[in-house]
């Protein structure tokens, strides 16, 4: 099987083998040059016509940014507001009752 892996500088090509347990090394060279180390998680998908497209996850997190569109808002702002209203409302249940 021959394994494509795309770079954003430069287009890398090699060949790997799969081992009888199904396990995929990848070659030194480029693991070093993607910064992959034991124990990374990668994304596998089949792109079609036997193509096979390997992303580590934060290649996979960083195509992804964006793709929903610009945001409109603050998440960050909607949980600070929320929380406001949570402790304000705590510390009105609080207050002795006369």
């Amino acid at each position: 099987m021959a394994l494509h892996i795309l770079s954003r500088v430069r287009r890398i090509s090699a060949t790997a083998r799969i081992d009888d347990r199904g396990r995929l090394v990848l070659p030194i060279e480029m693991r070093r040059r993607l910064g992959l180390c034991a124990g990374d998680e990668l994304r596998i998908s089949e792109e079609g016509d036997g193509i096979l497209r390997i992303e580590s996850r934060q290649a996979a997190a960083r195509s992804l940014i964006g793709s929903a569109g610009p945001a409109e808002h603050s998440v960050v702002d909607e949980l600070l507001d929320d929380r406001r209203r949570q402790a304000a409302a705590q510390a009105r249940d609080a207050k002795p009752h006369s």
